[in-house]
């Protein structure tokens, strides 16, 4: 602790480059093992030069600075402390914000290691719900990083952002992250649902489709065949998996699967992933248990699409057909009948 101490005189930002360098480039080795992290928290003036540094011009330090955050937020319990202390800076370190803006920065070199930490943070329940009440503050910050998202090449600097389909999928873990990903304004669901196909990253692919069915799946046994079909997450569940509690929320995640139904590509997508096996059981569950006849309406509305060849439906965009009015008053009294009987 004591070298540790002696170092606080070269981490300052006005220090040489050189000696800024070496000092954080040692900082960041600690970070590297328990014994060095548990060191690093008895000295918090460390973490809160980390803060600064991770802004430093000197892109090589700056990058090990952050590169230490993502150790340093690899555990839950570690994570906090650093979400505390960037809390208690004055004025406050953001850290989310500062991460959103340097990952929707497309000219950005540290977009990779900032998308890591962001993921670190948003696996921890208490910390969640702060991320997400600085995203809504600004309705761009969202957008901002659904289109770096789903954009293929989005950075210029060779920034991958693999991790930012864990991000979307630890905000989903929550309700309010679900109810967040389902809300129109945002469209979420039509820019992040065609990367559940995408082969560059391992770590996207299913993630948002895995966010949306996760709440509707329960502790049903499928087959192997019907297993292989899912998303790694969702197969073998186990018997104490319990569905979404919340019915509005069940109907908003339906109503998400019906909007994406609108497309052959999306439909095929879901087929293919086995959206109808899950909802197969879910309607079992909602008819007996959940109770909800808007949800099993909703529900109903998805199979009766995705149980269609491509052949039958003859439509690539359900969208782009006009439903002359009296047939729109009809549906919609044939659903008010089905709910109230």
């Amino acid at each position: 602790m004591e070298t540790l101490q002696e170092l606080i005189q070269f981490l300052h930002p006005s220090q040489r480059l050189d000696l800024k360098a070496v000092a954080t480039m040692h900082v960041l080795g600690l970070t590297g093992t328990p014994e060095g992290k548990e060191v690093i928290f008895k000295v918090p003036e460390v973490v809160r030069l980390l803060f600064q540094l991770s802004e430093d011009s000197a892109e090589s330090v700056a990058k090990d600075a952050v590169l230490a955050l993502i150790n340093l937020t690899s555990e839950e319990e570690d994570a906090n402390k650093i979400f505390q202390e960037a809390s208690k800076m004055d004025p406050k370190f953001n850290l989310t914000s500062k991460a959103v803006s340097v990952i929707t920065n497309e000219n950005s070199a540290l977009s990779d290691p900032w998308t890591m930490v962001l993921s670190n943070l948003t696996r921890v329940e208490n910390i969640v719900g702060e991320v997400l009440d600085e995203l809504e503050k600004d309705d761009k910050s969202i957008l901002s990083l659904a289109k770096a998202f789903s954009k293929v090449d989005y950075n210029k600097k060779g920034s991958k952002l693999h991790y930012l389909g864990p991000i979307f999928c630890n905000l989903t873990q929550t309700s309010r992250g679900r109810e967040l990903v389902c809300k129109s304004k945002y469209n979420l669901l039509d820019r992040l649902i065609p990367f559940t196909n995408f082969e560059d990253s391992i770590w996207e692919k299913d993630d948002i489709l895995f966010a949306i069915l996760y709440p509707l799946a329960g502790p049903e046994e499928f087959t192997d065949e019907e297993n292989e079909k899912f998303p790694m997450e969702l197969q073998f569940l186990g018997e104490e998996k319990k569905r979404e509690e919340d019915s509005d929320l069940r109907i908003m995640l339906l109503e998400s699967l019906l909007q994406l139904c609108a497309k052959k590509k999306y439909r095929e997508i879901l087929r293919n992933k086995g959206v109808y096996e899950i909802l197969r059981e879910y309607h079992k569950w909602e008819a007996k248990v959940g109770s909800d006849k808007n949800a099993l309406l909703a529900c109903e509305n998805v199979v009766d699409i995705l149980i269609k060849k491509e052949e039958e439906i003859g439509l690539d965009n359900y969208r782009e057909v006009e439903v002359p009015d009296h047939l729109s008053k009809q549906f919609v009294e044939d659903d008010i009948d089905f709910v109230k009987n």
